[in-house]
């Protein structure tokens, strides 16, 4: 199992914690995204859920802790306390008077006794590991978060490697190299004030902007003195000047004297920002180490011109435009990301908003429930998959050649080996000709419901993952005999999506309530 390097969620981290303690196999990566994406995010529930979709047996239970024997709770747990806001707790055993526990800020944390029962509200989380437990395609699912996860190091360790080499193929003074250095540096900075920019909550820069006790990047960047304008942030300023500088350095090194007139003109805005942190009595590490960029620009350039740079009189129109086009590079680039990275950075508090109003419970069954409930009568014989007792009844309308049926089949055989409280009817919709070959399929399908039941799901399965769709060699396999009885129940099921108003397939129904938009099959576990 893998830790991010960044700031783990409670919730996720408590999660991961307790399937690394019961070695079970599930990415840090699956279970980030599972948790998150859970609609009762952060709960117990979401935790329950997720736990199930791997196959870990778990159960949750609430008990009354100034009563029940201590000593006798099913170590490790996971528990819930109302400080700060609410967190969850791994706890891992009890040790003389404290509970032992873990959470993303400690990994060996001890608390009292009477402080634990004082703060924990009785709801134990316990679960244990069996021969299934374990995420499906463990390994695959480990390079493939390992690949998404390095894609940022990659990118910038390919562009570092490439300017180092294309350094290395000349001889530079000291004073360019040194140059190169601090141009990177700052444009390091700038893309940390940029990423606050569009999103202030980002956990590494907020942990830079927390380093010492007057710093508050928020009080700075967020003011009106962090702006040229209403559309243009000295963030962005520095962005353009220090990326300009970079490819002004690259294409041509001589363009250090046009360069070092720019670094004397930018640094007035050195003395306006530090005056502005002195004045608000706050500081910003970021804004500060851009300052001090810009002045170690300014000393380089004054010990390698030995005073002032040269005037810009002797220099030609094409080297004044090379010099311009450098600049307004970045600026064109940066006209086009921008947008993009606010839009995307948008959409995730909107998805969140939208996840709590699509998943609320009284809303999706008031949603189904409005319209007219399909009974699934016993004279239908549809297949039945999971537990016959089941109160929760997912009905699908299949076809056999249709490829989302065939993934709607998966996804329903998946949940009936996490689950015993769903129960899977299977309904064919078929034509009247004899020649189509889903009514072939279909026929032969609801046979072996009828009189192979043994076989079934083995031969579903076999029939919905295989690619090439070959009847004659799949009816080998799973021989059945046919009778009249069938084309009986082949009309009836016929007449039935009829009149439910079928029009496509796979359809859904829960309990007899036809699944609409903007709910998919994907959703329906979260209301079962």
């Amino acid at each position: 199992m893998i830790n991010s390097l960044k700031k783990t969620p409670n919730a996720v981290f408590v999660l991961i914690s307790l399937l690394k303690k019961l070695s079970i196999s599930v990415t840090s990566f699956t279970i980030n995204r599972e948790v998150l994406s859970h609609p009762n995010y952060p709960s117990m529930l979401s935790l329950s859920d997720c736990l199930t979709s791997w196959n870990v047996p778990n159960q949750a239970f609430k008990i009354n802790q100034w009563e029940c024997d201590l000593q006798n709770l099913p170590f490790p747990f996971i528990a819930r306390v109302d400080t700060d806001g609410g967190q969850f707790l791994l706890v891992k055993n009890i040790e003389g008077t404290n509970f032992c526990y873990s959470n993303e800020h400690t990994r060996h944390g001890k608390i009292s006794k009477e402080k634990f029962l004082n703060h924990w509200d009785g709801i134990v989380l316990y679960a244990e590991k069996d021969e299934e437990s374990g995420e499906a395609d463990f390994k695959q699912a480990f390079l493939r978060g390992i690949v998404n996860q390095a894609r940022i190091p990659f990118l910038v360790s390919t562009l570092v490697l490439s300017l180092v080499l294309m350094v290395s193929r000349n001889t530079f003074h000291f004073d360019y190299l040194l140059m190169l250095l601090i141009t990177m540096a700052g444009i390091a900075v700038c893309t940390l004030l940029l990423i606050h920019s569009i999103n202030a909550k980002n956990i590494f820069v907020q942990n830079l902007c927390s380093l010492g006790k007057k710093n508050n990047c928020n009080a700075i960047l967020k003011s009106d003195a962090a702006n040229v304008t209403s559309w243009l942030s000295w963030s962005e300023v520095g962005m353009f000047y220090f990326t300009g500088t970079l490819i002004c350095l690259l294409i041509d090194p001589s363009s250090m004297n046009f360069i070092s007139w720019l670094n004397l003109i930018s640094l007035p805005y050195t003395v306006y920002s530090i005056g502005y942190q002195i004045k608000i009595r706050n500081w910003c590490i970021l804004c500060c180490s851009v300052q001090v960029l810009l002045w170690t620009q300014a000393i380089v350039f004054f010990i390698s011109h030995h005073g002032l740079p040269q005037l810009l009189i002797n220099y030609s129109l094409t080297s004044l435009s090379t010099f311009i086009l450098c600049f307004l590079a970045p600026v064109a680039v940066w006209t086009f990301i921008k947008p993009v990275l606010s839009r995307s950075e948008e959409v995730t508090p909107l998805k969140d908003q939208l996840k709590k109003f699509k998943y609320n419970t009284k809303l999706f069954h008031g949603l189904i429930s409005s319209q007219k409930k399909m009974e699934i009568h016993e004279e239908l014989k549809p297949i039945v998959l999971g537990n016959p007792e089941a109160k929760n009844v997912i009905t699908m309308v299949s076809n056999p050649f249709c490829g989302p049926c065939a993934k709607a089949h998966q996804t329903l055989e998946t949940w009936l080996k996490q689950r015993s409280d769903i129960r899977v009817n299977i309904i064919f919709a078929t034509s009247t000709e004899e020649s189509d070959q889903r009514t072939t399929v279909a026929r032969h399908a609801i046979a072996l419901g009828l009189y192979r039941k043994e076989i079934t799901v083995k031969a579903l399965n076999d029939w919905y993952q295989s690619e090439e769709k070959d009847y004659i060699k799949w009816s080998g396999r799973y021989p059945i005999d046919l009778d009249s009885n069938i084309e009986i129940i082949l009309d009836r099921q016929r007449r039935w999506c009829y009149e439910a108003e079928i029009t496509y397939t796979p359809t859904i129904l829960l309990n007899g309530f036809k699944i609409t938009e903007p709910y998919q099959l994907d959703d329906i576990k979260y209301f079962v």
